[in-house]
Formats: structure tokens, sequence, C-alpha cells
């Protein structure tokens, strides 16, 4: 590695699990007979080459620590600190790499500015070899080992020190054990690399033991709908589904989900079909749900708000016997359609069975539904669960919840999502009540007094739409037990806001991919947010392990890839063989014989807490809807007049990761392109802003350099189109309405003058931003606006016709 090419020195991320600052920390560990023979081995005990030895072993601790093969570590040397980097992956043998990391030394510049380009460094040192004084004093940020002089023992020691903010006591230990493992392997030269041992025996297995530590090993299979019918027969008059002001008790509830199982008999479906349901938030959609598993059938959720193509693509993979529609939803399906599409409205209202009359009732291995995410190749990807799995998590759910006969749960998330199933089946197997909420068509305040009205004690939500509803929640205090947040990254600063506003509430925190049944760890937020995004200890249900990019597994502190195994692994992909055994990968020491590669990167507190640091690969997180920048990108090239697309992740109006896509085009607009791609892709993978751009940046190496493209979303270098006058009074109809509707519109988008014809979704809008405005109209102008008519008639002027229009807020 050639000078010019060393980048800053890798750092060491916080390791602490406290957000109090404290004094810097120290450890110490006596050097190994085994470690100290290596150390020779490579070095005939000559200072200088221990020293490069020395770095070479900290270069191999450090990629581990941090997953990446090309860590780079600064070094304190005769002639001041230098910045050395390191491409483990092409090092063959541990001879490679120490010729390797003397090379980089001896190339290395020196640094200039110790305080700025050491800041938060891994830095080596060795007693044996003087060092010239940095220009700048040493940060107190960084992470520094060092081999000690012998003592008078004889015995020669490794230590470390970290600043205050760099990390605790534990995580150096784990350090220097990893160090001192890396350097007994030196005793090999001509071993390979890659095999080198990162870290201790001991802290490996102190690390396995953490991710199995809830783990019920025994699981007693049974399916979805069990439960519930033991819930109809316990309470056949309670109150089971309220949707508006239509309710059905549990035995209406399930009469009608048996009938939507006769029906689907009669159309010749049961065991072993798929079902497409497409509906709202309607009384009739849980028996629909309900009905097609009581048919013995996998129910396929339809998103009413994805374009036709999409679902279209989703029902040819899936290879529906049948749709079961919203009447209202009909227009929606795609043209061509040759499944038969049930009416759900007039399926649930037909003639009903006896409960466990109906024939073909599920079993614990049939398939319970699938559930389709984005896909990085350009088409979604349909996760297959069955009965067994998700049953496992109900069960968990049921008990760490503490779900009863008194549960109402005010259900949010859209029905076509399986985060829709961590609030149905749990709520529906306790006896409780399922108070169904359209988030897209209903603001805060309603939200909260419909918690209100009906006594919620829980709910589920994304961290961003809980910010959005927090504020309104207080009133609801007196019946809430517990919210739980899943989907995205909670924030320091809304645990705190939660407990402030909510203090007798529990705050659950969930984690868990589609492909692991909705749920694989939780934790409830104490009142103190610590630094960093924890996501909790594994479920009772799974097993969890951290791994370094050879899937060999990472001790707590280091980041790695997560996998889960147990009870509610999902079977795979539909149709996606090879997609399948690429992520769920033969795993001899985990139970099922198999483990789920999550892609998301994390790392082991020492009490078993996981700590989320970020993806593996260019997966996010969008209103809680996973989204592959890939796929978005094989859509918009396909689009009339582009001719190839870029996305990227930059922060969004509201501080929330939003896509950016920058598009080389010709014979086409930026509003033609955002029609066609409304009407191809869902409303979370559409970019939030679109960019005709000549000719996309690019590496060296020919691809495409997505780092200058957020530069240039964050610095705002494109020049943008002058603005539109700000509406005079007596332009906006002689009150200043359009000015005032206009500043709004700025205040939420954080954004510069917007005109009146400016598109609120084309300036970067979204579903929650639009909540937020039509909560400021009215907060500021007193008047109620239908966020429906918002999304129809989304520009300044159209939106302030509609608070002409409206009644006042009260009335509403």
């Amino acid at each position: 590695m050639t000078s010019d090419s060393v980048v800053p020195a890798t750092t060491i991320r916080p390791r602490r699990t406290s957000a109090e600052r404290s004094a810097p920390t120290r450890a110490r560990l006596a050097l190994t007979a085994s470690a100290a023979d290596g150390l020779a081995k490579v070095s005939g005990g000559r200072p200088l080459e221990e020293l490069v030895a020395l770095t070479a072993a900290a270069a191999v601790v450090v990629g581990a620590a941090e997953h990446t093969d090309e860590p780079v570590v600064a070094v304190s040397g005769p002639a001041g600190p230098v910045l050395s980097g390191i491409g483990l992956a092409a090092r063959s043998t541990v001879g490679d790499l120490i010729r390797a990391a003397d090379a980089s030394l001896r190339s290395a510049p020196a640094v200039a500015d110790a305080r700025a380009e050491l800041a938060g460094a891994v830095l080596v040192r060795s007693a044996r070899v003087g060092a010239a004084p940095a220009a700048g004093a040493a940060p107190q940020d960084a992470v520094e080992l060092v081999l000690t002089e012998a003592g008078a023992d004889g015995v020669r020691e490794l230590l470390a020190e970290a600043g205050p903010d760099r990390a605790e006591a534990w995580f150096l230990d784990v350090l220097l054990r990893s160090l001192s493992r890396v350097l007994a392997g030196f005793n090999d030269p001509h071993g390979p690399a890659a095999a080198l041992p990162t870290a201790a025996a001991d802290d490996v297995a102190a690390a396995t033991a953490l991710g199995r530590r809830g783990f019920a090993p025994h699981n007693t299979p049974t399916t979805l709908t069990a439960p519930i019918e033991e819930a109809v027969r316990a309470h056949p008059d309670r109150t089971a589904v309220v949707a508006g002001a239509q309710t059905l008790t549990y035995r209406e509830f399930w009469q009608a989900a048996q009938a939507v199982a006769a029906r689907l008999h009669t159309a010749g479906i049961g065991r072993g079909h798929r079902v497409g349901v497409l509906t709202g938030k309607t009384v009739h959609a849980v028996p629909a749900i309900v009905g097609t598993l009581l048919a013995g059938a996998a129910y396929v959720p339809l998103d009413p708000r994805s374009p036709a193509a999409r679902l279209a693509e989703i029902l040819d993979d899936a290879d529906c016997a049948a749709v079961l529609a919203a009447s209202d939803l009909l227009a929606g399906l795609p043209a061509g359609l040759t499944a038969p599409v049930i009416d759900i409205e007039a399926a649930a209202a037909g003639p009903a069975a006896e409960p466990g009359t109906v024939r073909s009732a599920p079993l614990p291995d049939d398939l319970a539904y699938v559930v389709y995410t984005s896909g990085s190749t350009g088409r979604p990807k349909g996760v297959e669960v069955r009965h067994r799995a998700i049953a496992s998590y109900v069960h968990w759910k049921l008990r760490n919840h503490a779900f009863d006969l008194d549960t109402r749960l005010l259900q949010l998330p859209s029905l076509a999502f399986d985060s829709s199933v961590a609030d149905l089946f749990p709520v529906l197997a306790s006896g409780g009540r399922l108070v169904l909420a359209d988030t897209h068509q209903l603001l805060p305040r309603r939200l909260a007094e419909l918690a209100e009205e009906h006594r919620v004690t829980h709910l589920t939500t994304v961290p961003s739409l809980y910010r959005v509803l927090l504020g309104e929640l207080p009133r609801a205090a007196a019946s809430l037990r517990a919210i739980t947040v899943a989907g995205e990254a909670t924030t320091p600063d809304l645990v705190r806001r939660h407990h402030e506003l909510l203090p007798a509430v529990r705050l659950i925190n969930e984690y868990g991919p589609t492909e692991c049944s909705v749920g694989a760890t939780a934790f409830d937020h104490g009142t103190a947010a610590g630094p960093g995004f924890p996501i909790g200890w594994p479920i009772a249900n799974t097993v969890a392990t951290v791994t370094g990019a050879d899937g060999r597994v990472l001790p707590a502190g280091f980041v790695g890839e997560l996998r889960l195994a147990g009870h509610g692994l999902a079977d795979g992909y539909r149709n996606r063989p090879e997609l399948t055994e690429s992520v769920f990968v033969a795993d001899a020491e985990a139970p099922g014989g198999r483990s789920y590669r999550t892609g998301d990167l994390v790392w082991w507190r020492p009490d078993g807490m996981l700590e989320f640091t970020g993806r593996a690969d260019d997966q996010v997180k969008i209103r809680g809807h996973r989204v592959e920048p890939g796929e978005v990108e094989s859509v918009l090239g396909l689009l009339p007049g582009v001719r190839q697309a870029a996305v990227a992740v930059v922060s969004g109006p509201d501080g929330a990761p939003a896509l950016a896509a920058w598009l080389e085009a010709v014979d086409t607009t930026v509003e033609e392109i955002r029609a066609h791609a409304n009407a191809a892709l869902p409303p979370a993978m559409v970019p939030t802003s679109l960019t005709l751009i000549d000719a996309l940046p690019r590496m060296v190496s020919g691809k495409i350099d997505r780092g200058a493209l957020v530069r240039l979303a964050e610095t705002a270098a494109a020049p943008a189109p002058a603005p539109a006058p700000s509406p005079s009074p007596a332009a906006a109809g002689g009150d200043g309405l359009e000015a005032k509707v206009g500043a709004i519109f700025e205040e939420v988008l954080a954004a510069g003058p917007i005109g009146p014809d400016a598109d609120f979704f084309d300036e970067g809008g979204h579903s929650l931003l639009a909540i937020s405005v039509i909560d400021s109209i009215e907060k500021q102008l007193g008047v109620s606006v239908d966020m429906g008519d918002f999304f129809a008639t989304p520009t300044v002027r159209e939106v302030a016709e509609l608070v002409r229009k409206a009644e006042p807020a009260h009335a509403a």
C-alpha cells in the first residue's frame, strides 16, 4: 500500500455502556510465553522489527474489531507518529502480513498534526523504540497499545489506555487478550494469515454464551390460530376488533373468519395455496387474514399504496390462487389478473361453520404467510414463514408484554407488513381488543383521542411516527401500559422525552428482520438514555451470534454481522434458492442446523445487550420499511429517458434517513420521472429528491462515487432553481393565507422560499411530514384539513384553498 493511499487512522468506536464521562481507562496483560515466542519468531528480538510485528498484530485486531479488511493504525516511531494502512485480504501468509506492515511503515508519511490526525486512532508504541515528539499534543480520545520493556521478573507487558470517551476497561482487556492471541499465532510465519486467531478462546466462549443465555431449546409447535380459537371459546362475547364505529365480538369475528375460510374452500383453495389479501383498516380485515389461515392457506399481504405493477409482481411470484380484496380497493389491482378476486366483506358475511369444523385447518408446519420486502436485484423477494416459527414469537410476546383480557391495543402498522403480525395474533390470543387505526388518514391528535376513548393499554409504532405522536399521548396515560418501538433506531432524545411525558409507561424496543418472524431481540428503555443504539437481548426463541467476515465468532466489543437462529427462523425466499442459500447458511452449532445472516453490524456489551452500528450492505430503513437502494436504482434506470441512476441515503428534512437519486437522462424532466417512479414504486421507495446530472461522479475503478453524491446533497453544490416570489397578501386572497401555508411548508421541510405551485412531495415531503404540516395548520390557523385531500392536492395554493373550505378544528 503506497503512502498516498493511506486514509485517516481507523477509529475504534466508543465501547462504553454508560453515558457518563469517566477518567481515562487502563488495562494491562502479561505477555504470555506463546505470544513472546511468536513476537521473537518474526522479529528476531530487534526493537524496530518488534514494532513492525506489533503493528501487524494490531492491524489484525483492529480489522476484526471494526469489521474491515483495510485497517489503518497509528504508529509511534523514531521519526514521530505515522499512519500505517495494511490490506489484510491480500496477505496469504503471516510472513506476507509482516512484510506488508514493514513496507507500509517505511512509506508512510509523518503525521503533521497529532491532535487532528490521531484523534480517535489506535496508536501503537513499543517502549524499546524511542519516539520523536509529535507536532501537537497527543489526543485524549485515542486508544493506545504499548509493549513494555521486561520488568525485574523478565516479563514484558501489553498496556492499553483510552481517553474518557473511548472505551471502558472491559473492552481494553478484550483488546489486549486478542493482541496476545495474534502474536502467539506468529509462531508459524508460513501459516495462512486468514487463520490467525483474533480473540481469546475464553472471550469467544463468553460471547457465545451471551447469545444463548435466554434461549428455550424446547419449543412446542403450534399454529397462529390455535390460541385464538381457545380465546373465542373462553370469551365469545368480549369485543375482539374495533374499526371506526364498527365492532366485532370474538364470536362474530370467528364466524366471519370461518365464513372466509368456507368461501375459499368453495373456490378450491386450501392447504398449500397462497391468497393475496388487499385491505385497509376495516372491521373485516382481520377475519380475512385469519380466515385464510383457517382454510389452511398462507396469506400474502398486499399494500394498498403500492402501484399496480408492483402488486402484479408479487401476485405472480407468490402464485396466488385467489385475492381477497376490499371493495374500495379493487381499482388498484393490476389489469389482466387471472386469479379469482373475492370481495372481503361479502366473504365475511357468508355462511359460517361452527368453531373447529372447517376442514384443512392449519398445522404447525404449514406456511402461514409470505411477506415481500425490497430486493437489491430490482424485484421484491418473498419471505416464507411457517406457523410454528411465528407462533413461537407470539408465545414470547404474550408473556413479555403482559397481554391479558384487559389488553386494548391501538393497531397502527399497515396490515400489509409483517410488523402488524406482532399486533394481531398476540392480542387475539390473549382475549384482548384490537383497535384498528390508519395512520395515513388520522392525525396524531385523533390517534391519541382513540387511545383515550378506548382506554388503550399498548401500541406499536416506528420511532419516527412515535416522535410525532408522543406529544399527544399524555391524555391516554391513565390506561397506557407499554409502547413498543421497532423498525428503526430509537434515539436517546426520544427515550428521554418518553420518560418525561409518560413516566409510568414501559418503552419496549423490539428488533427483528422479517426473516426471523418479526422479533429476535428486545429490551425496556430505562430512564437513562445511554450512548449508541442498543437493540436488546435475544428473546426466548432466538440464538444470536456476532461473527466476522470469515464467519468466526467475535468477542464482546468487536463489531460483526449479527446472525440469528432458533425457532423463529423463516424458511427462506420464495423462488430464490440462490439468495436463500447465501443468507440462510448451514451452521452446525445453531439450533436447527442453520442461521440467518442479517447484514446488520452489531457488538455485544458485556451484559449481553446488543448495540447496532450500521449495515454491512447498502440496505436502509425508510420510515420503518426495508429498502434496498439497488432495487430503487434498477427501477429508476428502466424509466423512459433515464440512462443511469444512482441512489444514496441522505438526511431528510426531519433528520431521518431519506433516499436521494441522481439521474443521467435525456428528453425527460424531473416531474415526469417522479410521476413514473410513483407508478412503479411503493411510497417509501420513491426518492425524496430527484436530481438530473450530466454525468455521475465515478471513482478510479469506474464505480459510482456515492460519497461524492452524498457530499453534493449535504453542500447543495448543484444550483437550485430561483425560488418563486412569495405571494403578497393581495395575491393570496387578501388575507395572506397562501403565504402562511407556504411558511408552514418551509418550516416542516426546512427549506427556503416555496412558491404557491410547489408540490409538497416534490419538495422532499413524505407522509410523516405531511402529518406535521396538517398539525401545524390546525394549531396555527385553527382549521382541520383532511389528510386524503392533502395528498390529492399538495401544493401551497391548493392547500390554502382546503384551509378556506375547512371546518374549524374544534368542529372536526
